[in-house]
């Protein structure tokens, strides 16, 4: 997705909480560091280095003494610019928007006040969706970070915090983290600041530099609220261990073959893994500077995962609450669409298996990619231009439920339409997400609060874009795996059965509409598969769903149990290494071998 250069103006950040609570011990990852970088006098001194630091440098040093025993703190860190220029190192940047040396991207929003609250080890944003502001680029959001001590630091103690960087209006994440030190109601240093990764396909950038900072003495009324939510989250997790321990846990298993640089490139990687049995393997957190010291906490962008379990999800919730609401007209509840006569006979099936019949061009993601979607509705912020451009740009062309042509426009039209069916049958202020797909389904699936967020216009209508703009968590991706493959009974009550029947490929009948000229590829209800023939010891072909995100993002659901997941950048969407890699785990079929004798092309999604 594009990014929306927008209006110049000053954004108050909010971060940091000091108080009294009872402590726990909270896992966090602890790294080798000897402290040659971000040493106390060099956070006191703040001045910026030539080059980023090691991301090992904002995690805790081998010999760290952890504070789950110590005093809980709670208050507000107030950050404001720092007195020594920002470091800034451009990798790719597709549509120039740092070529100026005053370019907004440049730098981060003016910070100000962030409330946390400390549990144990644990550092607590109160708030951890992207946070608005007037930033014309970037908005914050913050993850769960931790304080420690260490050896040498004397009475300073240190902390850390992930944070993202969101682009406005679009979907890229730039992955951070903050470090400090500090005296508990005295003294606190200057505050250094890295983005050394991204999941982002058209801009990458190294930003690095130090914030001042003001430590205030603040009472937090809900911080008991925050630490008891936290504590059901984490208590909630799947099972975590490192991916290598994939072949000790299965023998056989070639954990290597799970997003194996063969197929999506290791500098363009944010984060893989694979769901085997309730266990998440992780193949860990990639960035130029090291390993990510905050993996769980690492802020994923879904792209147009969206589309399968925001608009997919919500329709099958809705379908099954509301029997019919798939076959509901668009004209009866989108006017601009209406207001143009050529969308009679469209439902809000036909939208979500991209078939509306309407297109300027039929050729592969011509649409998709052309100027006028780029100009007048990714970068559009308002919901009249994007439901007119949705509406009124592309002629209609055929039948509708025909032929598949990938439009995100369309999905945005049934997110419109949704958003309009939930208000008649639920309430006039009710809303998609937060009372039907967050509440019905993501919270039944045991997802993070930071996936209760999703990119909305910027004006009184607020409609989610339905299509993208979701903000996930690694354990999010691992517990939609796991409540969606096998099919949890909670999902079997709550969707409705003949849609994700169809999405999952446990139709024969419905496999879908072909995506590609061979008809390997195929779209349905939200959700992609691919033909596989040839797999080890089955004797027809395997259809495998899964999710698909722009510039290289997947969530495939292998139909023995086995969930991969990958988040790149590099526009790679390759997973059959991974597919048959799955073979050695679990069987596909009954009397599968251990491995195949020829691997075929890679499916291209």
């Amino acid at each position: 997705m594009r990014s929306l250069k927008g209006r110049d103006a000053c954004y108050v950040l909010p971060l940091l909480a000091l108080g009294l609570l009872a402590s726990i011990a909270v896992e966090a990852e602890s790294t080798s560091n000897d402290r040659t970088e971000l040493q106390v006098a060099e956070l006191l001194a703040g001045r910026t280095p030539s080059k980023p630091w090691r991301m090992d440098a904002f995690a805790p040093a081998a010999d760290a003494a952890s504070t789950a025993g110590s005093v809980g703190i709670f208050g507000r860190l107030v950050l404001r610019a720092g007195s020594q220029p920002a470091g800034f190192r451009v990798l790719q940047d597709t549509y120039g928007v740092a070529d100026a040396p005053s370019a907004p991207v440049r730098r981060l929003p003016s910070p100000g006040p962030v409330d946390l609250v400390q549990d144990g080890n644990a550092l607590i944003p109160q708030t951890r969706i992207p946070i608005a502001g007037s930033h014309p680029y970037w908005e914050f959001a913050f993850g769960v970070g931790r304080t420690w001590q260490e050896p040498g630091d004397g009475e300073w103690t240190r902390a850390a915090l992930p944070f993202s960087l969101m682009e406005v209006n679009a979907n890229c994440l730039h992955h951070g983290v903050l470090t400090f030190v500090f005296v508990p109601a005295k003294h606190i240093s200057h505050v250094a600041y890295q983005v050394s990764g991204e999941t982002c396909a058209y801009f990458k950038a190294d930003l690095w530099g130090f914030l001042q900072a003001d430590l205030l003495d603040v009472r937090l009324p809900d911080a008991g609220r925050v630490v008891a939510a936290r504590r059901t989250e984490v208590g909630g997790r799947l099972p975590r261990r490192p991916l290598a321990q994939l072949a000790v846990d299965h023998p056989g298993a070639t954990p290597a073959e799970f997003g194996h640089p063969a197929e999506v490139t290791r500098s363009q990687m944010s984060t893989w893994g694979v769901i085997v049995d309730g266990v998440h393997y992780s193949g860990g957190c990639p960035t130029r500077a090291g390993e990510y010291p905050f993996c769980d906490e690492l802020l994923l962008p879904s792209y147009s995962v969206a589309k399968s379990i925001f608009g997919g999800l919500g329709l099958m919730r809705l379908e099954r609450r509301f029997p019919g609401a798939r076959n509901q007209q668009v004209v009866d509840y989108v006017p601009e669409c209406a207001a143009h006569g050529d969308w009679s006979g469209v439902t809000f099936g036909h939208l979500l298996d991209m078939s509306s019949g309407h297109w300027t061009s039929a050729a592969a993601y011509a649409d998709e990619d052309s100027v006028a979607m780029s100009k007048k509705f990714f970068d559009e912020p308002r919901h009249a231009g994007k439901i007119a451009y949705a509406c009124g740009h592309s002629p209609r062309r055929e039948t509708a439920g025909r032929a598949f042509v990938y439009r995100t426009s369309d999905t945005y039209v049934l997110g419109t339409a949704l958003a309009a069916f939930v208000r008649q049958k639920i309430g006039p202020q009710a809303d998609l997400l937060h009372d039907v797909v967050w509440r019905d389904v993501w919270r039944v699936a045991g997802l993070s609060p930071v996936a209760d967020f999703s990119r909305r216009t910027r004006d009184d209508v607020r409609q989610p874009f339905v299509g993208y703009g979701l903000t996930l968590l690694p354990d999010d991706v691992a517990k939609l795996g796991q409540w969606l493959n096998p099919l949890s009974a909670s999902a079997r009550d709550l969707l409705d059965e003949r849609m994700w029947r169809s999405a999952l490929q446990f139709d024969a009948a419905d496999r879908g509409l072909a995506a590609n000229m061979d008809g390997t590829l195929l779209y349905n209800d939200g959700f992609w598969a691919v033909r596989i023939d040839g797999l080890p010891g089955c004797n027809v072909p395997v259809f495998v769903p899964f999710m698909s995100g722009f510039g290289g993002v997947g969530i495939v659901l292998l139909p023995n149990g086995v969930t991969y997941y990958y988040f790149s950048d590099g526009n790679e969407f390759r997973f059959r290494r991974a597919i048959y890699a799955a073979a050695r785990i679990h069987p596909y079929c009954r009397t599968a071998t251990a491995s195949p004798a020829v691997m075929p092309e890679d499916p291209a999604s």
